[in-house]
């Protein structure tokens, strides 16, 4: 069995670990999305929530109701801070999985550049072996004169 032939399945697993490293990397790049919009909108709601609560202060209202409005502010500010580390952590998995990826696409590429290489080889060696023969049979028929 040819050398290429043999290192076949190490290409075929080096194309599946890469593959399997890009469905990965896709999964990553749409948490750390989700993710971002989550944030957005928590950033939204506390913007707007903010403003309301400039308004329902300014409108007069009683300090139980202004503590549990206000309550509630640090709740959402506590989420925002919450979603804040939940999107880094989504963007350090993002880089792991980016970093994943380019390993598992350098070895792919690298186990097909080997490939070619002992393919172009063996090819060489055939070539050779051919005109090997080629020149023995020239050798070998009787001289006319």
């Amino acid at each position: 069995m040819k050398k290429s032939r043999r290192l076949q399945p190490v290409q075929d697993l080096a194309e599946r670990r890469k593959k399997m490293a890009e469905q990965q990397l896709g999964q990553a790049q749409q948490q750390l999305m989700l993710e971002q919009q989550k944030l957005l909108q928590l950033q939204n709601y506390l913007e707007e929530y903010q403003r309301d609560l400039l308004q329902t202060g300014q409108a007069g209202v009683t300090i139980e109701k202004l503590q549990r409005l206000q309550a509630f502010k640090q709740r959402l500010v506590g989420a925002l801070d919450q979603q804040q580390k939940q999107l880094e952590f989504c963007q350090q998995t993002l880089a792991y999985a980016k970093q994943k990826w380019q390993l598992a696409r350098g070895k792919e590429q690298a186990m097909t550049s080997l490939i070619q290489r002992t393919r172009q080889q063996e090819l060489q060696q055939q070539d050779k072996q051919l005109q090997k023969q080629i020149d023995e049979l020239i050798s070998q028929r009787p001289k006319v004169d």
